[in-house]
């Protein structure tokens, strides 16, 4: 499967590799809903937290292909 990422609207100053709240290079960041504009965005985990009440998780993509149902 194959999901269609540019479905989403992102926020203009979002960067792939960078926090958008604290700019660090994370090892890990999560894309997540701003839930007032709603644009995505990247976040490190630290920000996550911290921001949490104006931030989701979002897994709501969309997906190409067959859900294959498991017994």
């Amino acid at each position: 499967m194959k999901c269609y990422d540019n479905d989403y609207k992102w926020h203009k100053k979002d960067v792939i590799d960078r926090c958008f709240m604290c700019g660090g290079n994370s090892e890990r960041l999560f894309v997540v809903r701003h839930i007032a504009s709603m644009k995505m965005v990247h976040l490190c985990p630290d920000c996550m937290v911290d921001k949490m009440s104006e931030y989701c998780l979002d897994n709501t993509r969309a997906w190409k292909g067959n859900m294959i149902k498991g017994d």
